[in-house]
């Protein structure tokens, strides 16, 4: 169903606090967004300890590289079933668990195939926790989508930081596995306020009716609306996991920079996540149009992919930085699935598709930058694909002009 009216004409649930009579649900919600990511970043910094241990060879590595965007996209498509089948709490319930187990189970792990097992195990609870947490925020905190939004994105982004920081020196100070199996008990002391939320629903709400609708997923992928969202989460994915395999080393051959230089840099690029995350939702709520935050999404990827790869050595930081404001295409993406739904079953089913295929598309980019300058010895290329993947915002700038609410009915 389409409406010309703009984005902020639909009116909205009256505000009430924040946390009065839904605490277990923000604890719950919290609590999964910060461990969300650390199975994805608490192992790069401390492989060579690990590699003391566990044989790791660079296949292995490779398909540690691509475990999360794999994983990230496969359960993306398969998550919204689940939703449907057993309701929103208990399968962040199961994808907490999951993730505790694997991050647990890992840190135990005595030979390199168990490790990657149980590496793509918690990833893909992961990778189902982050369809979830978009229609759990819808459901409820339908009155609180940008305030929330904020949160939980800012903690997702912080959650992938301070593992990576603090994997090397608590394994320096303990050990590998003391490092890895932290983070589980994060996802497992998650599990606590969704039990309560499932105890004290009990009787009085059916945690199935709100995503049981399967009809609503059919809709959903017929959707512009739905396709320009999706567009806009594969932009970043794409480009972001590129910047995350190579630029590193881009740096080093290029500007000359030493591996914890160009490690800073690439430290600095993740940060650029953090003022988006507080910012943009809230922007994005209140707009009559997502259209100048895409352009200017769009304007600072172009920006800093034309700084690094003309004046690599002059200001480094600042098109680092600039790059990495370019990760605004997640956050639009994630307060447009519940902006652009009209209940939780829309929600899951948008979470699923955007995050689905764009994971998916995002594990692409390193593989071909990878496959392309092993045979060029040059980075150009990667910058006209930065640049060229870039200016399909365009399509979603336009797509989503007007309101639609995609699980109401086809376009």
């Amino acid at each position: 169903m389409t409406s010309a009216k703009p984005e902020n004409s639909t009116a909205l649930p009256d505000k009430r606090a924040l946390i009065r009579g839904r605490f277990l649900v923000f604890a719950g919600i919290v609590l999964v967004a910060f461990g969300l990511r650390s199975a994805a970043t608490a192992v790069s910094p401390i492989l060579l300890t690990i590699q003391n241990d566990i044989p790791l060879d660079a296949l292995n590595v490779g398909l540690l590289g691509m475990a999360a965007p794999f994983t990230f996209a496969v359960f993306g498509v398969l998550t919204p079933a689940l939703a449907r089948r057993i309701g929103l709490e208990w399968s962040v319930i199961l994808a907490a668990g999951v993730i505790g187990v694997g991050e647990l189970a890992r840190a135990l792990s005595q030979d390199t195939g168990s490790f990657l097992v149980w590496t793509f195990i918690s990833l893909a609870g992961t990778g189902a926790a982050n369809v979830l947490l978009p229609p759990l925020v819808k459901k409820f905190f339908p009155d609180r989508i940008g305030g929330m939004t904020t949160i939980y994105v800012f903690l997702a982004v912080l959650g992938s930081a301070i593992p990576a920081y603090l994997a090397a020196p608590i394994a320096s100070g303990l050990d590998w596995r003391a490092s890895i199996a932290m983070w589980g008990y994060i996802a497992v002391l998650a599990l606590l306020p969704w039990i309560g939320q499932i105890i004290k629903e009990r009787g009085h709400a059916s945690p199935l009716g709100q995503v049981s609708d399967a009809g609503v997923t059919g809709r959903v992928w017929r959707s512009k609306a739905a396709w320009a969202i999706t567009v806009s989460f594969a932009i970043a994915s794409f480009n972001c996991y590129i910047m995350w395999a190579w630029l590193p080393v881009m740096l080093q051959e290029r500007a000359g920079m030493s591996e914890p230089e160009s490690g800073l840099m690439l430290a600095l690029y993740t940060a650029m996540a953090l003022p988006n995350s507080i910012i943009a939702p809230i922007l994005i709520v209140r707009a009559r149009s997502v259209t100048p935050l895409i352009i200017f999404g769009m304007a600072v990827t172009i920006v800093g992919a034309l700084g690094l790869w003309f004046l690599p050595t002059t200001l480094t930081w600042l098109w680092v930085a600039l790059s990495g404001f370019g990760v605004i295409f997640f956050t639009i993406s994630l307060v447009l699935i519940n902006l652009r739904t009209a209940s939780p079953a829309g929600a899951v089913a948008l979470s699923g598709m955007a995050q689905g295929v764009g994971y998916l598309i995002g594990a692409l980019g390193p593989i071909a930058v990878g496959l392309i300058h092993s045979f060029t010895k040059d980075w150009s290329l990667e910058f006209i694909i930065i640049i060229a993947t870039t200016l399909l915002g365009i399509f979603p700038m336009i797509a989503l002009r007007k309101r639609v609410i995609v699980d109401a009915a086809p376009d």
